[in-house]
């Protein structure tokens, strides 16, 4: 045999070693390089585990490209959901091709992109990313670590406008490091970077803005498609010093050594590990079990352990869900608390995530009182429609809280095109706590639609920055008595149905690849969080009209103190004429809310706090007078800003 295929096949053999190449339908990670970029598996030579190297004290794999070859950011290139959506904009918007084929590749695929602007190139496209091995490895070791700290933090930073220079330098966390070794043998100069571990170096991406156009096709502005970063900064983990990297890069603090050679290399501490974990199962499942068509670089047991790390970051550090209930009367009352544990809106980023309250309420004997929130096996929920509102009270299953940003084009109708997206129409995302609209940023960040004017969204007595929402559920009980079974779950999608089947409309390759694997995918949502209640419903309680009051009452209104909206309740031992207005101090007539014959029984009635002009009122002391003939009632209520 000659000299040349021994060292061949010994060669090979050491990178198999060396690299650990994936089993099944994995590929291995790309050698290939260019005057700025090499591909992973270069990184892979030295930053993989010989058995000692890059191990934890428990002799767990720490090696970064182990790690990240399953991640979203390692497949940013090849999400087949992401190239449908860009084939479909430019289905849509065939004039604006290069336009945005170019900014989504730029993030998307940044190593081909930064590279062919490098060399001269206008633009990138979707077809040169497809011949690229390079763009194909999507955000990669040598696109991070390269990007210089320049304007970072910066307007001028956002939308993929990361520095990445021919330099040749390789940042990181570490001070004093030994720079030969990366010199000799893949021409970068490794350095201190302080910015690796600041949240700016990651809102280069993930702070994007997209242009949108008129009806007549011409760009009108620009559209915070997503601002997770900006959101961060309007909260308390801004304030103190929590960086997306401490959430997303879990800390080993110990002692690690961060190369397989040279074999006389230190440690350094602590240490970070690439799992970049996010919230996006569905995708992740979907690179697992479609790979060897997609391409992918990691095996079903490495998609797997990702899959499982989400879904632990799903459950126990999104969202903290408390519930309570009792009955009161004929009625239900179960209030759900929702309190955002994270750094920015939950769901965060792209507008295609939702996250809504599924609410069954069951007898004892297992037959179904209320259920609001259901869905099939498609992922649809029951009864929503094409557009759901923000609710402060829900009183029937037709009512869902869905938490989600929605679009609107230029004319205020729902658009899931990102290039006719000019606002949005509803953003009741939970916010992060410490969030206020006093940010320089908030018109970008803004809540939108009904929850701005919820009381119980992001705020307690009218002070905004609570992080959470209270939805209150009341349910009316006809005939029911014993005990009730309440199951209350969160659950969360990363791409909504109406995404899709907008989606689907266009006929395009990528669009059709995707179809055919979200066809076959489960699309059962994660269940974020959970609670098992009970209550015992006193024997004979019915609805209103069927049992009368014992007596004429005008009950507390809820809330108060209220911002824009409160819910007033009286009831009648028999019919009466009513007069039920709301007053000022001075006890100047300011809305009549009820006036003429009321049945007997329970009554609900709700002031949006307006005149009888239909002028919203200011903030103040007010009085609610309910006045049957010979008797009234009267309490007092607070406005607040």
């Amino acid at each position: 045999m000659k000299r040349t295929t021994l060292f061949s096949l010994w060669f090979a053999l050491f990178l198999i070693s060396i690299y650990r190449l994936p089993a099944g339908h994995a590929q291995g990670l790309p050698f290939n390089t260019t005057s700025l970029f090499a591909g992973s598996g270069v990184c892979a030579d030295c930053h993989t585990t010989d058995g000692t190297a890059l191990r934890d004290s428990q002799g767990n794999d720490l090696s970064p490209p182990t790690d990240w070859r399953s991640t979203m950011m390692a497949n940013s290139a090849k999400d087949p959901f992401w190239q449908a959506k860009v084939e479909a904009e430019v289905t849509a918007n065939p004039q604006l091709k290069a336009v945005i084929e170019d900014k989504c590749t730029t993030c998307h695929a940044p190593m081909g992109r930064t590279q062919a602007v490098y060399d001269g190139a206008s633009g990138y496209t979707l077809d040169a990313m497809r011949n690229d091995p390079l763009a194909m490895d999507g955000v990669s070791c040598t696109v991070c670590h390269q990007i210089q700290p320049d304007n970072l933090g910066s307007k001028e930073s956002f939308s993929g406008k990361y520095i990445i220079t021919d330099k040749r330098q390789i940042f990181g966390p570490y001070q004093n490091v030994l720079t030969a070794p990366m010199i000799n043998n893949v021409n970068y100069t490794p350095l201190f970077g302080a910015h690796m571990q600041k949240s700016e170096l990651c809102a280069t991406c993930h702070t994007l803005f997209t242009p949108y156009l008129d009806d007549q096709g011409n760009i009108a502005g620009e559209f915070p498609e997503q601002t997770p970063y900006l959101e961060w900064k309007n909260s308390d983990f801004y304030q103190k010093n929590i960086q997306c990297q401490d959430c997303h890069m879990p800390l080993v603090d110990e002692a690690v050594k961060i190369a397989n050679r040279p074999r006389m290399l230190g440690t350094q501490q602590p240490f970070w590990r690439h799992i970049f974990v996010g919230g996006n199962t569905f995708m992740l499942s979907i690179l697992r079990d479609f790979g060897t068509e997609i391409g992918v670089t990691a095996t079903k047991d490495q998609f797997d352990a990702t899959i499982a790390a989400t879904r632990q970051q799903l459950q126990e550090r999104t969202v903290k869900m408390t519930a309570n209930a009792r009955v009161e009367n004929d009625t239900l009352k179960l209030d759900v608390e929702l309190a955002n544990l994270t750094g920015h809106k939950f769901p965060s980023g792209y507008p295609a995530r939702r996250a809504w309250l599924h609410v069954l309420v069951k007898t004892a004997d297992g037959k179904t009182v209320f259920e609001s929130g259901a869905y099939d096996e498609n992922g649809v929920i029951i009864g929503e429609g094409a557009f759901t509102p923000h609710f402060n009270i829900i009183t029937s299953p037709e009512q869902v809280q869905i938490y989600e940003a929605v679009m609107q084009d230029v004319n205020g109708a729902v658009t899931h095109t990102l290039l006719r997206a000019a606002s949005y129409k509803k953003d009741n995302r939970i916010p992060p706590t410490g969030f206020t609209s006093q940010s320089p940023d908030y018109a970008d960040i803004a809540i939108a639609g009904k929850a701005a004017d919820d009381p119980d969204f992001n705020r307690r007595d009218g002070v905004e920055g609570y992080g959470s929402d209270v939805v209150h559920y009341q349910i009316a009980l006809s005939g029911v008595s014993g005990k009730l079974d309440i199951q209350v779950d969160f659950l969360y999608q990363s791409i909504k149905p109406q995404f899709v089947n907008d989606l689907f409309q266009y006929n395009t390759p990528a669009v059709n690849r995707f179809k055919g694997y979200y066809q076959n995918a489960d699309k059962t949502p994660e269940r974020v969080q959970s609670a098992s209640l009970s209550v015992d419903v006193p024997t004979g309680v019915e609805t209103p009209g069927q049992r009368l009051p014992e007596g004429f009452a005008l009950l507390n209104n809820y809330p108060n103190p209220f911002i824009q909206q409160t819910t007033i309740e009286f009831q009648l031992t028999r019919p009466l004429e009513v007069f039920a207005a709301v007053y000022d101090i001075r006890g100047r007539l300011v809305r009549t809310l009820v006036a003429g014959q009321q049945p007997a029984g329970y009554h609900r009635i709700t002031w949006d706090s307006r005149d009888d002009s239909g002028r919203r009122v200011g903030s103040g002391v007010y009085i609610i007078k309910l006045s049957t003939p010979g008797r009234s009632i009267a309490h007092k209520i607070l406005k607040v800003r």
